[in-house]
C-alpha cells in the first residue's frame, strides 16, 4: 500500500501524461524512418501502457477535470487499449505502406483512454464519438477497406447523434421522469451503435480486408462503451443489446468461414462484455474486464486461438470472462442465463484442423458450465 501512497505516483501530471503520450507518439511515429517506425511503435506503446498501469495504480485523477481513473474494478478498464496498442504493434506489418495506419492506431488508442478516463457522460459521449470516427479512418486507409470505413463512419455517426442528446438530457438539472428515462435509452442505443452491439455490429463490417492491428480497433472502441454502459442508468437495455449480440455473433460464426471467425468471435465477447456491464455487481464488473482484457491480448488473426478455437474453453481467460458474467446474471436476470449460456456454445467452433471440426467439444463445456448455473439459480431461489 505504500506504493499507492508514493509522492511520485501521485503526481498531478501522471494522469494528463497517460492521455496524451499515444498523441505525442503520433508525431513522433510520423518523424520516425520507414525502417525503424515498428521498433518505435513497440517502445513508445510499451511506455504508454506502464504509464497507464501507474496511473490506476495510484488511483490518478487530473484536478478541476471530468479525468480520473474509474472507480472499483472498472479501473481495469483504462490501459485495456494501450494494451491492444502494444499487441497491435508486436504484430503490425513492416511495409512502409502500414505507416499512416499504425500512426492512427496510436491516436485511436490515446482516444480510447481519454473517453475511458472521462467521468462526466456529455463529455464522455463526445470523446467515443472521436474515437468512433478515427476507427473508420484508420479502416478507411487500410487496402481495399474504403467502403468498409465509410459504411463504419456513418454506423457510428448515427449513434452518436443519438448518444450526445441522451447525455445532455441525463445531465440536464430540470430533467427528471419520462425525460430523464428518455435521456437514458436515447444513450444507451446510441453508445450501443458504437460500440457494434446489435443489428448494426461494425466489427463484422471491418472483418473484411483490414491487416492485424485493425482487427483491435473495435475492442479500443468498446472499452469506454462499456465503462460508460455499465454505470449507466438503464442497466436492462444494456443486457438486451448484449443479448442480441451474442445471438447475431453465434448463428453467423456457425456458417462464416476461418478467415471471418476471428472477427465474429471479437464481436460475441464484445456482446458478452455488455452483459456483464448490465448485470453490474463485482461478478460482471470482473466478468466486463475478463473478456476485454481477452479480446486485447488475442484479437490477431494470427492467433489460432481467434481462427477457431472454442471461447469457452479453460484455462482460456475468455472462460473466466464467461463464468463471471453467468454468475452476475444468476443475481440480476437469472432468465437470461439460459439464452446466453445456449448463445455462447452455439458460437463454440471446433479448434482449426483437429478432430473436434463440428464444435461438440466446446458445447460439452457449455453444458456442464450451464448445468453447473442452473444449480446456482435455483439455489439463489430457496
Amino acid at each position: 500500500m505504500a506504493a499507492v501512497s508514493s509522492p511520485m505516483l501521485s503526481l498531478p501530471v501522471l494522469m494528463p501524461l497517460v492521455l496524451c503520450w499515444p498523441f505525442l507518439s503520433m508525431g513522433v511515429l510520423a518523424a520516425c524512418s520507414p525502417a525503424s517506425a515498428r521498433a518505435a511503435a513497440i517502445g513508445l506503446s510499451a511506455i504508454g501502457l506502464v504509464l497507464a498501469v501507474l496511473a490506476v495504480t495510484a488511483r490518478s485523477v487530473w484536478p478541476a477535470t471530468p479525468f480520473a481513473v474509474p472507480s472499483g474494478p472498472l479501473g481495469l478498464l483504462l490501459p485495456l487499449p494501450l494494451v491492444a496498442l502494444f499487441v497491435a504493434s508486436l504484430s503490425a506489418e513492416a511495409a512502409p505502406a502500414r505507416r499512416g495506419t499504425r500512426v492512427l492506431i496510436h491516436g485511436l488508442a490515446g482516444g480510447a483512454v481519454a473517453a475511458t478516463a472521462c467521468a462526466d457522460p456529455l463529455s464522455g459521449a463526445v470523446a467515443i464519438g472521436g474515437v468512433a470516427m478515427l476507427v473508420a479512418l484508420a479502416t478507411a486507409v487500410t487496402r481495399g477497406a474504403a467502403r468498409a470505413g465509410w459504411d463504419l463512419f456513418r454506423l457510428s455517426l448515427s449513434g452518436i447523434l443519438l448518444a450526445v442528446p441522451g447525455a445532455a438530457l441525463m445531465a440536464a438539472s430540470d430533467a427528471a421522469g419520462r425525460l430523464e428515462g428518455l435521456g437514458g435509452l436515447l444513450l444507451t442505443v446510441g453508445l450501443g451503435t458504437v460500440a457494434g452491439l446489435g443489428p448494426a455490429a461494425p466489427v463484422v463490417l471491418a472483418a473484411g480486408d483490414a491487416g492485424g492491428g485493425m482487427a483491435l480497433a473495435p475492442v479500443m472502441t468498446a472499452v469506454p462503451v462499456l465503462r460508460h454502459l455499465a454505470e449507466g442508468p438503464d442497466r436492462l437495455g444494456v443486457m438486451a443489446l448484449g443479448l442480441v449480440t451474442v445471438w447475431l455473433m453465434a448463428l453467423s460464426i456457425r456458417v462464416a468461414s476461418a478467415e471471418r471467425r476471428g472477427r465474429l468471435s471479437v464481436g460475441l465477447m464484445i456482446g458478452l462484455g455488455a452483459m456483464a456491464a448490465g448485470a453490474g455487481g463485482g461478478a460482471g464488473q470482473a466478468g466486463l474486464v475478463a473478456l476485454l482484457l481477452s479480446v486485447a491480448l488475442l484479437a490477431r488473426q494470427d492467433v489460432a486461438f481467434v481462427r477457431g478455437a472454442p471461447l469457452v474453453h479453460a484455462p482460456f481467460l475468455p472462460f473466466g470472462g464467461v463464468v463471471l458474467t453467468l454468475v452476475a446474471l444468476c443475481d440480476a436476470a437469472p432468465l437470461l442465463v439460459f439464452p446466453v449460456a445456449v448463445g455462447v456454445a452455439v458460437g463454440s467452433p471446433g479448434p482449426v484442423g483437429s478432430a473436434f471440426r463440428a464444435g461438440w467439444l466446446g458445447r460439452g463445456v457449455a453444458g456442464v458450465l450451464l448445468a453447473g448455473l442452473v444449480v446456482l439459480v435455483l439455489w439463489g431461489w430457496r
